[in-house]
């Protein structure tokens, strides 16, 4: 009984010597940087290393995006990009207004944008989020927002 007494003693031993061991060594890591470049070594750093934060846009930050995002796409220069509309607007869904077939989107009402850009008598559209980025929406997905009335409307 003695000997099963001493093992058990010897084994909580050495389990609680391998989980001190562990701890210790998971706190040396906690004061490492994580491999890649440093915020602090911008001179080593290239463009593709830093991050891009989003900023939120207005809407006319999201027009000025959306034309130069056309002209780009085109190959137009970007005064050939003509504003033919745009307005706040509520999506029906997640899919805003250019749902990708096959996917699947939340079925709530999403606060966004909608504009719609004019080059050679072609009519591009580009949805948004509430404050986000812009994006191109093919002709053949675009889907009208919910059409909100204002006070005194019909």
């Amino acid at each position: 009984m003695r000997v099963i007494r001493k093992r058990a003693g010897f084994l909580h031993s050495a389990l609680l010597f391998g989980l001190l061991a562990s701890l210790a060594a998971c706190k040396d890591t906690e004061d490492q940087q994580p491999p890649g470049p440093s915020l602090t070594d911008s001179d080593n750093a290239t463009e593709t290393d830093q991050i891009e934060v989003p900023v939120p846009m207005n809407l006319s930050g999201q027009i000025e995006y959306s034309k130069k995002d056309l002209a780009q796409r085109l190959d137009v220069p970007p005064e050939s990009v003509a504003v033919s509309g745009a307005r706040q607007v509520t999506w029906r869904s997640g899919a805003m207004g250019c749902p990708e077939p096959g996917m699947s989107y939340t079925e709530a009402l999403v606060p966004g944008s909608v504009i719609y850009l004019q080059v050679d008598n072609m009519t591009h559209a580009y949805h948004a989020k509430f404050a986000s980025k812009p994006f191109y929406c093919p002709r053949e997905r675009v889907e009208q927002p919910v059409l909100e009335q204002g006070p005194g409307e019909t």
